[in-house]
């Protein structure tokens, strides 16, 4: 378990960082491979959300959250959130917000549902 605040500094500093949208086959397989309920909890995992936040947004139970995160983990070969928020990142579904120091407002944005991942610019 990583601390929320180391968390979120060590995404920060990958996003600083982060190459252009991924638009690799092997990404695209791994994107295929989701549902379309699992690609909009995965806009929702990059954007930084918590299982709470998610289940408010999707009117679900936060066990059911639990078990798309972790059905998404394994099909994109993620070991934690912290590489799915990555894997979000590199195909542009999500980007890094910029937060001040000890900022803990509540995410702003909202999970779009998403069929293709983003063309690479």
């Amino acid at each position: 378990m990583i601390a929320p605040a180391l968390t979120r500094r060590l995404l920060d500093e990958y996003a600083q960082r982060v190459p252009p949208p991924a638009d690799g086959p092997a990404h695209k397989a791994r994107w295929n491979a989701l549902t379309e309920r699992e690609r909009e909890i995965l806009v929702a995992v990059g954007k930084r959300w918590t299982n709470g936040e998610i289940a408010a947004h999707f009117v679900v139970t936060e066990s059911t959250v639990k078990t798309h995160v972790r059905r998404i983990l394994a099909k994109i070969g993620a070991r934690d959130r912290i590489q799915a928020v990555i894997f979000a990142y590199d195909l542009g579904l999500a980007l890094p917000r910029t937060l001040k120091q000890g900022d803990a407002t509540a995410p702003t944005c909202t999970a779009t549902p998403v069929s293709e991942p983003p063309e690479a610019p």
